[in-house]
């Protein structure tokens, strides 16, 4: 069924509060209202209507960091009936044209400082119109249309497509997989509306609450974890460009954030910098990891400060905020009880454990986790094999292996193709991680399986030490045997300066395996 509702979400925000703050652009000390927002968004549509004749379904394709303009393309494709499609501008070149080349976008939208990027994507894209949005003065290098002449078109009355279904697409956001090229994951109008709905309802977001965005705006995390639930709920968004950890503390101090999200990686530099133990938290209701492993040691330095600390987990094709414990109304001791827990299912989200047969496991017992509920994707853009392969009869199969307590908190054991067979016996590398980051020394660690002529595969550990801590190989294993079963313990360890980390702090196993996936220690 058709609406003409779907997709004006700047207008119905603004008719509410169109004088509140919505952005705060850090970079540049501009604020704007909702009705800023739907201005331009207005402005933008109408130029895409009209100016570059473009249609319900066509791709609007962005290659920018965290801005107004990526704001201005959520809404305005949303008023035209366009997709919208933000590409990881850390990607290669190649990478760039592979995506491009299947995904067709009509429009190509980019910051100058990618014109070396766009310069190869010209020669290798059949790509109608260019955009360039400027940091600098504008010069004579005509990479483009200006964003900012786009800005001063005349027409800025209201913009919104006639019939648009919510099950129309919206975004195509491109998986945060470790390997290959990445898979275009569509996001419907259903699945970003349920997504904040979600959010909003679990977490008791409202008008009053803030987030500085700390995760690009080509990831899934970027728009759904929590731009968009606090747009949609009359809240405040905190921007910039670039990822600072002694500016994101600065504004934790100044702003009065009242969420955060992020990867470990990201509040490890922060708790790592002297300006963490002066900065004022108070504001924060609860701050959530995600993405990867957290070490409780850095958890602990936000518990000491008051800080609620807890972790999420979920992933592109399923929202992506799927599980969360629930902080308010955990106390302190229970969220160091639960501190390795991801949480329970969120409002809207259905969740299971299965086995191998397809069955549901008994509580505390492995197994892999699917999804369901309003907010999954739609499918893979050209992929329909590998949709086929990842939603089935309506779940999300996530690939990864997991356990519940008694309580109904979800545990992450590990990746179903992570995992490796030792002697017989199902060995999950995250067990083996968690247990790894107890050690006081550890910095970061990813454990694989290699080859081994007598249990057919044991476990590395490839682990990078805390600067200025020193331990031993044979240390750390004794302290192992303590944690977990023998089968469990790796074999090798090797000590290396940095582990490889992909655009979102998340370990990049492929890699990791190609440098280190031999029994070379």
């Amino acid at each position: 069924m058709s609406y003409n509702w779907i997709g004006n979400y700047s207008y119905f925000r603004q008719r509410i509060s169109p004088d509140k703050e919505a952005v705060f652009d850090l970079d540049n000390d501009i604020k704007y209202s909702f009705k800023d927002l739907d201005n331009r968004a207005n402005i933008l549509a109408n130029y895409m209507i009209k100016e570059m004749k473009i249609q319900k379904r066509e791709r609007i394709a962005y290659l920018s960091r965290n801005r107004i303009e990526l704001i201005d393309g959520y809404y305005a494709t949303g008023k035209v009936g366009a997709i919208f499609v933000p590409y990881n501008m850390r990607l290669s070149e190649n990478e760039l044209i592979q995506l491009i080349n299947k995904e067709t976008p009509k429009v190509l939208i980019f910051e100058d400082v990618f014109k070396e990027k766009i310069e190869e994507i010209k020669k290798n894209c059949n790509i109608e119109y260019y955009v360039v949005i400027r940091d600098t003065v504008k010069n004579q290098d005509k990479l483009g249309i200006e964003y900012e002449d786009i800005m001063k078109y005349s027409d800025d009355s209201p913009a919104y497509c006639e019939d648009l279904d919510l099950e129309d697409i919206h975004l195509i956001i491109h998986t945060g997989g470790t390997t290959g090229l990445p898979k275009g994951a569509m996001l419907s109008h259903r699945a970003m509306l349920f997504n904040s709905m979600n959010e909003i309802i679990t977490w008791g977001i409202s008008h009053h609450d803030s987030a500085h965005i700390l995760l690009p705006l080509f990831h899934t995390g970027g728009w759904n974890l929590l731009t968009l639930p606090l747009l949609h709920a009359g809240g405040r968004i905190i921007l910039n460009k670039q990822f600072d950890p002694k500016l994101s503390l600065e504004v934790i101090d100044k702003e009065k954030p009242t969420f955060s999200f992020g990867a470990a990686t990201i509040y490890r530099m922060m708790t790592d910098l002297p300006e963490f133990e002066k900065t004022d938290f108070s504001s924060l209701r609860w701050v959530m990891a995600g993405a990867a492993p957290t070490p409780i040691n850095i958890m602990e330095k936000f518990w000491e400060k008051g800080v609620r600390f807890i972790l999420g987990y979920g992933m592109t094709e399923a929202g992506p905020n799927n599980l969360s414990s629930p902080a308010e109304i955990m106390s302190f001791e229970d969220m160091r009880e639960k501190h390795a827990s991801v949480g329970r299912p969120m409002y809207l989200t259905r969740a299971k454990i299965v086995g191998d047969d397809g069955n549901e496991v008994k509580e505390g017992e492995i197994g892999e986790l699917l999804w369901s509920g309003p907010q999954i994707f739609s499918g893979y853009w050209d992929n329909e094999e590998e949709t086929k392969k990842t939603l089935i009869n309506g779940w999300v199969h996530s690939g990864d292996m997991v356990k519940k307590d008694k309580d109904g908190f979800y545990y992450i054991v590990g990746r179903k193709k992570n995992m490796f067979i030792s002697g017989g016996e199902n060995v999950f590398p995250a067990e083996i991680e968690n247990a790894l980051y107890n050690i006081p020394e550890v910095h970061e660690v990813c454990v694989i399986g290699v080859r081994d002529d007598k249990w057919g595969e044991v476990g590395k550990a490839i682990i990078s030490l805390k600067p200025g801590m020193t331990i031993s190989k044979e240390e750390i294993i004794s302290k192992l045997k303590k944690q977990l079963a023998g089968y469990k313990v790796p074999k090798y360890i090797q000590f290396v300066e940095e582990i490889p980390k992909n655009n979102v702090g998340k370990i990049e196993i492929s890699t990791v395996v190609k440098l280190y996936g031999t029994i070379d220690e």
